[in-house]
């Protein structure tokens, strides 16, 4: 699309406009018409990034690794996170979990730290199954930090309550994880293995 006109096209329009407001002069009206036209690319240029990241979004979605630009939209940020937690990649999601912190709306930075919370608590239940409890423990703490600002972002969302008494669990199961005294008060208790909706994803 473009915003220059026609010659006919041009007189045309400035015809019709003259024909309905007579007393408005060729300057105003071309002024008009010049202004529609450009606010008709703005809406298809805009309608073109909407449609690229979009496309971006879906191809992550469904599993295939996209490269995507560090000035991205949140949404592109959070599917690009999304996709590299649930590849093990959580070093690499971790950065774009910062940027959404900076750059995102409330929801989408809880879903997000919601998200990187599963994957690690995940990944602490393998490596307590392997005998690497040092590791699972700095799993457990991190998956727990990340529960707690989802909790404040989102306070109304039960899940990340649920799974963060999931950690808080086995932090008292497990007392080598090395964690203060005060945070392993309450002793063993059985653990719930399955948490809800790990991990939860589209923005």
């Amino acid at each position: 699309m473009t915003a220059v006109l026609a010659p006919q096209r041009m007189r045309a329009l400035i015809a019709h406009i003259r024909d309905f407001a007579p007393g408005i002069t060729t300057t105003v009206i071309v002024c008009v018409v010049i202004g529609f036209a450009l606010a008709a690319v703005a809406a298809g240029a805009l309608w073109g990034m909407n449609a690229a990241r979009n496309r971006t979004i879906a191809a992550l979605n469904r599993g295939r690794d996209v490269a995507i630009a560090s000035d991205g939209t949140p949404e592109v940020l959070f599917a690009r996170a999304y996709f590299l937690m649930t590849h093990s990649r959580l070093d690499d999601a971790q950065p774009l979990a910062g940027m959404l912190d900076l750059r995102a709306s409330d929801r989408l930075r809880a879903a997000v730290h919601y998200d990187l919370a599963n994957a690690r608590l995940k990944l602490g239940f393998d490596k307590i199954e392997s005998g690497d409890f040092d590791a699972a423990g700095a799993l457990v703490g991190l998956a727990r930090e990340d529960y707690r600002e989802a909790m404040r972002l989102d306070p109304d969302d039960w899940n990340a309550r649920f799974n963060f008494d999931v950690a808080s669990r086995l932090v008292r199961e497990y007392p080598s994880f090395g964690f203060t005294p005060d945070e392993r008060r309450q002793g063993p208790r059985p653990l719930w293995t399955e948490l809800p909706n790990t991990p939860r994803g589209e923005p």
